[in-house]
């Protein structure tokens, strides 16, 4: 519901359905039909939808839109510079999980939104368990990612790999 009133408040061009996919699948990589993954959620997510599109006839273009938008949903800095569905869903999510934009949206709007989709009384903690319990068996994929911080939280043997420590430990001959 974020995203498409920011897409009407921006006036970008969106295809509610194509909107509605791409919200739904987000975080389909997190459900237990991934429990064997070893790629990111947002990937596992992003193939999904797009394998979903596809079946249903809808265009390739819109296909790797909604592919886009999924896999990026979570790469803050690039995603608020991208246009269309790949700016919005992650504005929604954004929206949903931090209230970032809220203050753009109507009192009378963001309560018929809670309304409609009540977030429960402890949403963000079900939601962080929600997350963690998705990718603390493939740990290797968090690198660089706010997933890190989730398993972080939620593992007691989670290891958070170190961009500095890779280079340095490169396997590259400097000799």
């Amino acid at each position: 519901m974020f995203a498409s009133l920011e897409a009407r408040r921006l006036d970008i061009p969106v295809t509610v359905d194509l909107l509605f996919v791409s919200a739904h699948f987000a975080h389909m990589g997190l459900s237990s039909s991934y429990a064997n993954s070893t790629q990111r959620y947002e990937l596992d997510g992003a193939d999904a939808a797009k394998n979903f599109l596809a079946n249903e006839g809808v265009r390739r273009v819109h296909c790797a839109a909604a592919w886009d938008a999924i896999s990026l949903h979570t790469t803050p800095g690039v995603t608020e510079r991208m246009n269309g569905l790949t700016r919005l869903l992650a504005y929604g999510v954004r929206a949903d999980l931090f209230g970032d934009g809220v203050d753009r949206v109507s009192q009378m709007q963001r309560s018929e939104i809670l309304e409609a989709f009540p977030r429960g009384g402890d949403f963000a903690n079900q939601y962080l368990e929600a997350v963690g319990r998705g990718i603390i068996h493939r740990p290797e994929t968090t690198f660089g990612t706010a997933s890190a911080d989730v398993l972080e939280r939620y593992s007691s043997t989670f290891y958070r790999g170190n961009f500095c420590g890779r280079v340095l430990g490169s396997r590259w001959d400097t000799t």
